[in-house]
């Protein structure tokens, strides 16, 4: 479930990198071509929740919140981009 704080991070985001749908389209088709394996958009936001993941390992105080928020939220979107 979305938090308050969860949306309008959300539509922070949207308004300056452009919708997920746009935004991990275009990450995806970057890192396909980097890698020569195709990766999907829901795959980027997987990837993503995995590197804020990681981060929490050494993450302390507001920092640590951060990581978890924004592993939230990048899980939020590998959802929605499934039901698109």
């Amino acid at each position: 479930m979305k938090t308050k704080q969860d949306k309008e991070i959300l539509k922070q985001r949207a308004s300056q990198y452009g919708s997920a749908e746009e935004s991990f389209g275009r990450i995806a088709n970057l890192w396909s071509s980097y890698i020569g394996t195709r990766i999907s958009p829901v795959q980027v936001a997987n990837m993503m929740t995995l590197l804020k993941i990681s981060r929490s390992v050494t993450a302390i105080d507001e920092t640590l919140k951060d990581c978890y928020v924004d592993a939230r939220n990048y899980l939020t979107l590998a959802e929605e981009l499934l039901n698109d």
